[in-house]
């Protein structure tokens, strides 16, 4: 269940970044404005979300030594509220200078299998048979499909913090959204275990 919000709000997610590209491709002031996370932030809560992933191989597993040292790192970043680009630049490089460099290339393999299997789910759903009907996006109803597994608590957290964005606030996901805030602890919690 958790694993699904997570995955439910990735995609949700990913969603959003396509739409603000299309967006950007015809309208580039307005995405100026009205960009959703910085790319960033983006890639923090990626390597936020993998780094466990780094446990199901030993060759590049987390050790003792690094776990501790990413504690500190992890629980400052959930008190931080607000995450602009520079600061999250900080945050991914004191993370990334933790980890080896096998370790940075097993998850940007990660990444590169996500978005092969995201551009094959955007081809399988282009190729489908056309209705007749043009396409219409609607990204409220899209939105509410994306967040159909959050309760709504963390529906009105996630809508408030994409206005905040909209808005150029940049706000710390791990700080104002409930889904990444346990993520991160949960992740803190695995570490101090090991």
């Amino acid at each position: 269940m958790k694993l699904t919000k997570v995955f439910l709000l990735s995609i949700f997610i990913f969603l959003l970044i396509t739409l603000n590209f299309a967006l950007a491709q015809t309208q580039p002031q307005l995405q100026q404005r009205r960009g959703f996370m910085s790319q960033e932030v983006q890639y923090l809560v990626r390597l936020i979300r993998d780094l466990r992933e780094l446990d199901k191989d030993k060759k590049v597993a987390i050790t003792k030594v690094q776990a501790q040292k990413l504690i500190p790192v992890l629980q400052e970043l959930s008190k931080v509220q607000q995450l602009p680009k520079k600061e999250a630049e900080k945050f991914i490089n004191r993370i990334e200078g933790i980890l080896t460099d096998a370790q940075i290339t097993y998850l940007d393999k990660l990444q590169i299998e996500r978005q092969k299997r995201m551009e094959e789910l955007r081809q399988r759903i282009s190729q489908q048979p056309q209705t007749g009907q043009p396409f219409q996006f609607n990204p409220q109803q899209r939105a509410q499909q994306g967040v159909q597994g959050l309760s709504e608590k963390e529906r009105q957290e996630f809508q408030k913090f994409m206005e905040a964005w909209s808005k150029g606030q940049p706000l710390n996901p791990f700080y104002h959204l409930t889904v990444y805030k346990k993520q991160l602890n949960d992740l803190v919690d695995y570490l101090k275990k090991k």
